[in-house]
């Protein structure tokens, strides 16, 4: 047999091999194998130089679809689901990495950045060194991410429940079906019995809180639920058409929005104070039981908000038309065309 005929004939016996694989995987349903990182992440340097003209730099960061935000201790992180990450500290907004990514949803501590998108992406960037990491975890789309010290939480689609730690990346069997669109993890993580020590939240009102070392559902009866967060032994979410539930003493109750608007992005901002924003440029601050409109300016769908010391940021966008508010004791600052 010739060298080109066994050559026609591994690469047809690779290419049955590689469709019933993909039959296989088709009709299987989860839990699937657990999803790898990249094996060699890439690594490189983020330019640190003043951009030549300003002012284009920064039109061109806000004329794209901004997704999320976070803050480190030297600077003002911003993602786009098909854009750029941008960067301010305080004076300029700069773009130090040119890479089209799709990130959806970004968490910060001190010194990184940490957000997650489309395809499985995982990007991190290191604000000290000036390094970002690009890795990648299976295929789902990853929608949230929670930090914790010494590692994180994302969730997705189909359910997926994604935990980082020493050794990279992996898949946590939590039991979830459902689209999951929101996650926390408190800083502490201090496991005490009864004790929520995670929450996921998603389609359907399905809520997933992490007790000792299990997954158990805990339904809040509302509709889509698309963000958590948790300060001690309260949780609050929201969700679409003015959700906003509260999981205090083993139950979620209804609190009532003021408004139908779909809601996306929640934040503690102090002590008892959170800040909620979602679709037509709807913003609340929920104190308690009290609800408190608050005026930005604009109708762009509000995708997230975050504290950054005693100011609160909101990140917009509708299509190419990015925005960014920073709420501060001596104003508001405004960024972009949303």
């Amino acid at each position: 047999m010739g060298a080109e005929v066994r050559a026609s004939l591994i690469a047809l016996l690779l290419v049955v091999f590689a469709t019933g694989i993909g039959v296989a995987v088709g009709v299987r349903a989860r839990p699937a194998p657990a999803p790898r990182p990249v094996p060699s992440p890439t690594t490189f340097a983020l330019p640190s130089s003043t951009p030549a003209d300003p002012a284009e730099a920064q039109r061109r960061a806000f004329a794209q679809p901004l997704s999320a935000g976070c803050a480190t201790a030297r600077a003002v992180w911003l993602f786009a689901d098909g854009g750029l990450a941008i960067r301010y500290d305080g004076r300029t907004w700069t773009i130090p990495d040119p890479t089209l990514r799709s990130l959806l949803a970004a968490q910060c501590d001190q010194a990184t950045a940490l957000a997650v998108g489309r395809g499985g992406s995982l990007l991190t960037i290191d604000d000290e060194l000036r390094q970002v990491r690009v890795d990648r975890f299976g295929t789902d789309d990853l929608t949230a991410v929670s930090r914790f010290p010494g590692g994180a939480v994302a969730v997705g689609a189909a359910g997926i429940v994604a935990e980082q730690g020493e050794l990279g990346w992996r898949l946590v069997p939590a039991g979830a079906t459902e689209d999951l669109h929101g996650v926390v993890v408190p800083a502490t993580r201090v496991v005490r019995p009864g004790r929520a020590q995670a929450w996921a939240v998603g389609a359907g009102g399905a809520t997933y809180r992490l007790v000792g070392t299990g997954w158990e559902r805990v339904p809040a009866g509302t509709g889509t639920l698309r963000a958590v967060v948790q300060q001690d032994d309260v949780a609050l979410a929201v969700g679409d058409r003015g959700t906003i539930v509260r999981f205090i003493d083993g139950t979620w109750t209804a609190l009532a929005a003021g408004t139908d608007a779909d809601l996306r992005a929640i934040a503690f901002v102090g002590a008892a104070m959170a800040w909620i924003v979602g679709d037509r440029g709807t913003v609340i601050e929920l104190s308690g039981d009290s609800v408190r409109r608050v005026d930005l300016g604009t109708t762009c769908t509000l995708r997230a908000v975050f504290a950054q010391g005693s100011a609160v940021w909101v990140v917009g966008s509708d299509g190419v038309r990015g925005g960014a508010w920073r709420v501060a004791p001596a104003g508001t600052d405004r960024w972009g065309t949303c």
